[in-house]
C-alpha cells in the first residue's frame, strides 16, 4: 500500500479544508492527512498541499513528488523547488477583496482622520481633507493589485501600478516597468506594496523612491516585508517626508519588540493579517487545478521556474 501515489495534507487537526479536500481527492489518489510535526514516510507522495513553511522541509524527502499546492499566497519558502518536473501553485485569486478592504480602510482612516475627530468632544466643523484626485501607485499590478485599483477609482484616484515589465493591466491608468520605479514615485500621494518575495523585490522602496513621494505620503505594506528598507522608511518619517505607513509584513515575524518600527511616530503595525484566506479558498483552488493535474495538463498559476511567481 505504501507505493501506492500519495496526496499528502499537511495541516494541524483544527484546518477547516482538509475534509474537502480529501472529498475531491479520494477517489483519485490515496489521501493522508498529518500535523506539520508528524514522523512521516514520503517515498510515495506525489501531491502535497500544505503551508510554506510546513512544506520547505519535507519537498527534498518526496523523490515521486510532482505538485505541490500552498494554501498561502506567499512561497518564497518553496519557490525554488519549482522544476520542469515539479509544479508549485500559490493561492491566487481569493484576496483580492479582503486586501483591498485592508487598503482602502486605512487610507479613508488615516487621510480623514476618522478615530481623532470621532473622540471630539466639541463641534468642530473644520473641513474634512478628500482622497479624490489623489494619486495611487501600487507596486504588484497582478489579481491583488488590479483589485485593489479596481475599486480605488470610484474614489476620483488616478492609479498606476508597476510591474515586472510595464503591461497593460484593466484598472490602471499606466503601468510601468520595475526597473523604472524612480518615474512610478514621481508625485505619488498613496503608496501600495503587494509585491511577492523574490530576489526581483528586494529594498524597492528605498530612499530614492520614498523622496520622491509626494510630502505627506501614506505608505502601506501589505506584499511582503523584503520590498522596504525599514531604515530608510523610519528616516522619511522622522523628517515629517511620509505623513504615516501602514506595515503588515515585515523582514523577520513576529516583528521583535525591540524594533524600532514599534516607536516611530507614525507608523500602524498589523499582524500579518491583511488577507485572512478564506476557509473555502483551498479547496477551490485545488479543485481548478486537481482535474487538469489528472488529465497531465499545465497548472493554472504554476510558478515559473527561476522566478519565484
Amino acid at each position: 500500500m505504501s507505493d501506492v501515489p500519495q496526496l499528502l495534507i499537511v495541516a494541524a487537526d483544527s484546518a477547516p479544508w482538509t475534509d474537502a479536500l480529501i472529498a475531491l481527492a479520494s477517489p483519485h489518489r490515496r489521501t493522508v492527512v498529518v500535523a506539520p510535526d508528524a514522523e512521516i514516510k514520503t517515498s510515495a507522495v506525489e501531491v502535497l498541499v500544505g503551508a510554506p513553511p510546513d512544506l520547505a522541509a519535507i519537498i527534498p524527502r518526496c523523490p515521486q513528488l510532482r505538485w505541490v499546492q500552498s494554501t498561502w499566497a506567499g512561497i518564497d519558502a518553496i519557490a525554488h523547488f519549482a522544476s520542469e518536473t515539479l509544479q508549485i501553485t500559490p493561492l491566487k485569486g481569493v484576496f483580492g477583496p479582503a486586501m483591498t478592504e485592508y487598503v482602502m480602510g486605512w487610507l479613508l482612516a488615516i487621510e480623514r482622520d476618522v478615530i481623532s475627530r470621532a473622540s471630539h468632544t466639541q463641534w468642530t466643523p473644520s473641513l474634512e481633507p478628500r482622497i479624490t484626485g489623489k494619486r495611487l501607485g501600487i507596486m504588484g499590478a497582478g489579481g491583488i493589485g488590479a483589485a485593489i485599483a479596481l475599486a480605488a477609482r470610484p474614489f476620483g484616484l488616478e492609479v498606476i501600478g508597476l510591474n515586472s515589465d510595464g503591461r497593460a493591466v484593466e484598472g490602471f491608468a499606466a503601468c510601468y516597468p520595475s526597473a523604472d520605479r524612480l518615474v512610478f514615485a514621481e508625485g505619488i500621494d498613496y503608496l501600495v506594496s503587494v509585491l511577492p518575495q523574490t530576489a526581483q523585490t528586494e529594498n524597492l522602496i528605498d530612499h530614492e523612491v520614498l523622496t520622491r513621494l509626494n510630502p505627506r505620503a501614506i505608505v502601506i505594506n501589505a506584499g511582503r516585508g523584503n520590498a522596504v528598507v525599514e531604515a530608510d522608511l523610519i528616516a522619511s518619517l522622522n523628517a515629517g517626508h511620509l505623513r504615516a505607513a501602514v506595515l503588515d509584513v515585515f523582514r523577520v515575524e513576529p516583528l521583535p519588540p525591540d524594533d524600532p518600527l514599534w516607536s516611530t511616530p507614525g507608523v500602524h503595525i498589523t499582524s500579518h493579517t491583511a488577507g485572512p484566506t478564506p476557509d473555502e479558498a483551498v479547496s477551490e483552488v485545488f479543485e481548478r487545478n486537481l482535474q487538469r493535474y489528472i488529465a497531465g495538463e499545465p497548472l493554472t498559476d504554476a510558478v515559473r521556474s527561476g522566478r519565484g511567481y
